[in-house]
């Protein structure tokens, strides 16, 4: 019995344009009617999460409806775990905010300075900060209004809030290129992970993609028996340790196949959904 599913986003459950491919709404209205949780389980801030699902919901989107007796869209109808597990938010409220003080950043957030092609964003549960907007590159600004819409200029010390993580963009290879300069900060505090091709995100070290399907787990009453996880990348290997069924698609990275119980179609082929389709019937 299937009762939790959750799916990274870019590069897993979004096709190659970064969209909902067009068989999710026939898999959500399945997830629907069969009262499957559905999670989005991503990297990106909140809103950068949130932002995919604001359509209305379900292959039957007259059968999900809001308040007012309005069609819901999917992000009322469905769990959020944004920030690599920091924020947990279960139909539109959130059950779990994961924050540090900047202290704990600063000594990496100093290395970052001296890397001029480097964008480091700090992610808040009210927002997200660059400390200067001269440094957001034409080729960078799609990315960042995509993963970090509405992003606010402020110095890093003087930040109004605590922080849930630090994204790193860079238009390169960032694994290659800037993360040896920055592992000697991954300690019992934090942790220093690539993400993607361009982006690194740092962020406490008790939190990850599995934690926040733990919690929701728990919250639900759910067991990993009863959990489904799709994931492509580095930061998606946690979720496994919480599922017996781990989906990667075909163009996932090489040590995510390895890992996770079943490879799946690429997102080019839709393959999230329809696994989705084929678990449920």
């Amino acid at each position: 019995m299937i009762r939790l599913i959750a799916t990274d986003l870019d590069g897993c459950l979004m096709d190659t344009r970064g969209e909902l491919p067009p068989n999710f709404a026939e898999a959500f209205g399945k997830m629907w009617e069969k009262g499957v949780v559905f999670a989005a389980a991503s990297g990106r801030s909140f809103e950068g999460a949130r932002r995919s699902f604001v359509r209305p919901g379900g292959q039957r989107a007259g059968e999900l409806r809001g308040p007012g007796g309005r069609p819901a869209v999917y992000a009322d109808r469905m769990a959020i775990i944004s920030d690599n597990g920091a924020r947990v938010c279960l139909n539109g409220r959130f059950l779990l905010n994961r924050t540090l003080p900047y202290s704990v950043y600063r000594p990496v957030a100093e290395e970052m300075r001296r890397h001029p092609l480097l964008l480091p964003i700090a992610c808040t549960e009210n927002g997200a900060y660059i400390e200067d907007a001269g440094h957001v590159r034409e080729n960078m600004k799609e990315l960042l209004e995509i993963y970090y819409p509405n992003s606010r200029v402020c110095a890093f010390d003087d930040l109004p809030e605590e922080i849930i993580k630090f994204a790193l963009l860079y238009m390169g290879d960032i694994e290659k290129d800037i993360l040896p300069h920055l592992q000697a900060f991954d300690d019992e505090k934090i942790c220093v992970q690539v993400t993607a091709y361009n982006w690194i995100d740092i962020y406490e070290k008790a939190v990850s993609k599995g934690t926040g399907v733990a919690f929701l787990q728990e919250k639900l009453g759910v067991t990993p028996e009863e959990t489904v996880v799709f994931g492509d990348y580095l930061n998606d290997l946690s979720m496994a340790d919480h599922a017996s069924v781990s989906c990667a698609p075909a163009n996932a990275h090489p040590a995510v196949r390895e890992r996770f119980t079943r490879t799946v179609p690429s997102n080019a082929e839709y393959g999230v959904p329809r696994t989705i389709l084929e678990l449920l019937g």
